[in-house]
């Protein structure tokens, strides 16, 4: 991929990734490119936060709806079905604006990483799924991140997640790769959302709220009745495992509201080490003038580069 470029949008969860990402690409006529792992899935929309069907139609989204309910998600194979989605816009003088909360995919494209193809190990996830059976998912993960640095894998509490990142860093891929893809050259503008925690908070429990009062746990009722597994990768997703919870009686609102918050705080704090204020590469903008501030910062970067 030579000389191609992007516009990325990085930060936590409930920061306004994605509004924001909506009104530049209405304003500038460019596409969003989705780079959250729980879009990629059909039919998961309350939960995920996904465009609702006007946006969609307002701007053109790439890799969302992507996959059905069985299909499993790779970190490869996310990232070459999105290079060449840039690569097709750039070569038809368009600039997609990459937005989500998914560390691996964000770096992986900007830093042109070309990862390993993982096979499964099936005894290592047998062995690993008898463990989570029999100790709970919590001390399964204790031992583990004594063996491994555990730090940069969001969603723990997810067994199907948790047991494809061990069986990667089994296989020796800790995540980032010294592997390149070749005549990676790409421009990339990142912009980072700043929001301090108490905010972010605030933002985190009005959102998982809302989403409940807009119809969350009847998605969920639905997704079963049509016969979606609960251990399907989407249904293992923050949140949609915490509703099934409560739909077996096992919590109450009140603790199912409270559960969502902290594992979405778990994500967040994982997203943190993704995109550190240290990263001199990512241009921050502060949550309550980030629109007025992108639109500068965008609309110099874009002058610059016709000016060439």
């Amino acid at each position: 991929m030579k000389n191609n470029r992007l516009i990325s949008i990085v930060g936590t969860t409930a920061s306004g990734k994605s509004n924001l990402a909506l009104k530049l690409a209405i304003k500038y006529k460019l596409p969003i490119l989705n780079s959250d792992s729980k879009l990629l899935y059909k039919g998961f929309n309350i939960g995920t936060a996904k465009p609702s069907l006007e946006e969609l139609k307002k701007v053109k989204h790439f890799m969302v709806d992507v996959l059905d309910y069985k299909d499993k998600s790779n970190l490869k194979w996310f990232l070459d079905k999105s290079r060449k989605i840039i690569n097709n816009l750039n070569d038809a003088n368009s600039i997609p604006i990459l937005v989500g909360g998914t560390g691996q995919y964000i770096w992986g494209i900007i830093e042109g990483w070309d990862p390993p193809e993982i096979r499964p190990n099936i005894k290592l996830r047998e062995s690993i799924q008898n463990e989570i059976l029999d100790l709970g998912i919590n001390l399964v993960v204790k031992k583990y991140s004594e063996k491994f640095d555990l730090d940069g894998i969001s969603d723990l509490n997810n067994p199907r997640r948790f047991i494809r990142a061990i069986e990667r860093l089994e296989s020796g891929f800790s995540g980032d790769t010294k592997n390149k893809i070749k005549d990676h050259n790409l421009d990339s503008l990142i912009l980072g959302i700043n929001i301090n925690r108490k905010k972010n908070d605030e933002l985190i429990k009005h959102r998982i709220n809302k989403m409940l009062n807009s119809g969350w746990i009847e998605e969920v009722k639905s997704h079963l009745i049509n016969g979606i597994k609960v251990d399907s990768p989407p249904m293992m997703s923050i949140g949609y495992r915490e509703v099934n919870e409560f739909l077996n009686n096992r919590i109450n609102v009140s603790e199912l509201e409270e559960k969502i918050f902290f594992s979405t705080r778990k994500l967040m704090r994982h997203q943190d080490n993704w995109f550190k204020k240290s990263d001199k590469r990512i241009k921050w903008i502060d949550l309550e003038n980030s629109y007025s501030q992108a639109d500068n910062i965008i609309s110099e970067w874009l002058s610059k580069r016709e000016d060439k």
